[in-house]
């Protein structure tokens, strides 16, 4: 659907934002520049990687919510793997 296709825009558009700044990374490396500025540049990359899986656990829990399974038991076993994703991060 659309808004499929949106999200898993939304997703690409932020991996490859990250990606650049992975590059970026690595130049700062090559170049030897200050310890300070490669780790704010990190964090910043880890913040927006955090942010995807953020979103993706978000569609996931949502789908798990609005396209209940038939089978209650399976059911429960993707929202409770859903909730491991959330809790488990960190």
């Amino acid at each position: 659907t659309n808004e499929e296709i949106t999200v898993n825009s939304n997703y690409i558009t932020r991996l490859k934002r990250s990606e650049g700044q992975l590059r970026g990374i690595q130049k700062m490396i090559e170049e030897d520049r200050e310890c300070s500025d490669i780790l704010t540049q990190l964090l910043a990359v880890r913040s927006s990687v955090d942010r995807v899986i953020e979103m993706v656990i978000t569609e996931n829990l949502t789908d798990c919510l609005e396209n209940p399974s038939d089978d209650p038991k399976k059911q429960r076993e993707r929202i409770e793997k859903a909730i491991h994703f959330l809790v488990n991060r960190k």
